[in-house]
């Protein structure tokens, strides 16, 4: 006999000394209704992963009448002010430095605030970002700015930004939308376009995922659309229009029954596509980072970052205003006699382009073999690739999920 069946009641939080308990009612997200464990274990991970809390139990309190079962809520609050200091490399970017400051409650305001100053080999940024609690419908207000030095293509290129909008992140939509200003060095070495270019746009994007697992998802589907509209400032002011849709989807090759009861051989296949375009007339100069450029970890591997875009007729890279990128992943789990071990193999293809114009797109191909290491901070990628244009091999790492 399992007993009664039991309905979620009222909330019962503890462990609170900085934040109110509408801040943890918002961020767990529970509604009456049946008893559910999953949803009680995704409430937990989104407390932990809301940066307020250095820890989150919930559970439900049985000795309760199971028609309103108290959900009990015991949380560890983090340190209001935290500093970090890192070090690192990255195969894209080389040596990298990093100093974060965050703040949980800022005075008057009571927003969370972050503030993060990185130098790698090739840039140098500062940025900051307040936002705010979330709401009832776990929207936040986000206010952020950037100064940043780095090289695009041929160029080194500085620039400055400005946002103002709003965030809301649920299970398994994100959307936000928002007011930007972005001031660039223009990327090219015409004589006769200005130096540097400002531009005020308004974006709206969204996020749907539907993995069976947010670090190391083998099975599902993810897709995300922006759509942006703005304008150039200056002495002309001229209209544009940019979009930025993604997909990435996971094909299990093995026979679903099975692999309930042990790991799949077969493996999966990843297929991955990005889509960006601006609209403008041909004579209208844009600000440097609204245009785009390819190749790296999480681009087009074989090729060096963000080294492909247009070139210009004194041979010069420069971004351009369409862009392209699919790939091919074939993931398949190293075993162990008959245990399947946290490695996994992986065989790929990658191809992108990126032109000025969508009828003068033209693929550049990667290709290689890699490792995948389930690590306790995200999946590990080791990638050996083949740039087929550059005729070079070059080493890819990148650790973590994010889609």
């Amino acid at each position: 006999d399992s007993g009664p069946r039991y309905h979620l009641g009222a909330l019962v939080v503890s462990g609170l000394n900085y934040f109110d308990e509408d801040l943890v009612r918002r961020l767990v997200q529970l509604q009456p209704g049946d008893y559910d464990q999953a949803e009680l274990v995704a409430a937990q991970q989104r407390v932990t992963d809301s940066g307020y809390f250095d820890s989150a139990f919930i559970s439900i309190d049985t000795d309760g009448d199971p028609a309103a079962a108290p959900v009990l809520i015991q949380v560890r609050e983090a340190k209001l002010q935290k500093l970090v200091l890192g070090v690192g490399i990255s195969t894209d970017t080389g040596p990298r430095l990093s100093v974060e400051h965050a703040h949980n409650k800022v005075p008057v305001l009571d927003w969370r605030s972050v503030n993060k100053l990185v130098l790698t080999r090739d840039s140098a940024s500062l940025a900051s970002e307040f936002t705010s609690h979330p709401n009832d419908d776990n929207w936040r207000w986000v206010v952020a700015t950037q100064f940043r030095n780095q090289e695009l293509g041929s160029f080194s290129v500085h620039s400055q930004g400005f946002a103002l909008g709003r965030q809301q992140t649920t299970a398994p939509l994100d959307r936000e939308y928002y007011l930007q200003y972005v001031r660039a060095d223009a990327a090219t070495s015409d004589a006769m376009a200005p130096n540097v270019v400002q531009a005020i746009s308004a974006t709206y994007g969204f996020k749907r995922r539907q993995f069976d697992h947010p670090m190391f998802p083998s099975q599902g589907w993810g897709f995300g659309l922006e759509v942006e509209g703005g304008a150039t400032l200056g002495g002309q002011t001229n209209p544009y229009s940019k979009f930025h849709a993604r997909g990435l989807q996971y094909f299990s090759l093995g026979d679903a029954k099975r692999s309930r009861r042990a790991p799949n051989t077969a493996g999966r296949i990843a297929a991955r596509t990005e889509l960006r375009a601006v609209i403008a007339k041909p004579e209208v100069a844009l600000p440097s980072t609204e245009l785009f450029f390819i190749g790296g970890d999480n681009s087009v591997r074989g090729y060096q970052f963000n080294s492909l875009g247009v070139t210009l007729p004194d041979g010069q890279i420069t971004g351009g205003r369409y862009m392209a990128i699919g790939s091919v992943e074939w993931q398949r789990p190293i075993y162990s006699g008959t245990r399947a071990t946290d490695w996994e193999s992986t065989v790929f293809v990658d191809a992108g382009a990126v032109a000025n114009n969508s009828s003068e797109l033209r693929p550049r191909f990667g290709v290689g073999v890699g490792a995948r290491w389930k690590s306790p901070v995200g999946p590990l990628q080791i990638d050996l690739a083949y740039g087929v244009d550059v005729k070079l091999l070059r080493l890819h790492l990148n650790v973590g999920f994010n889609f």
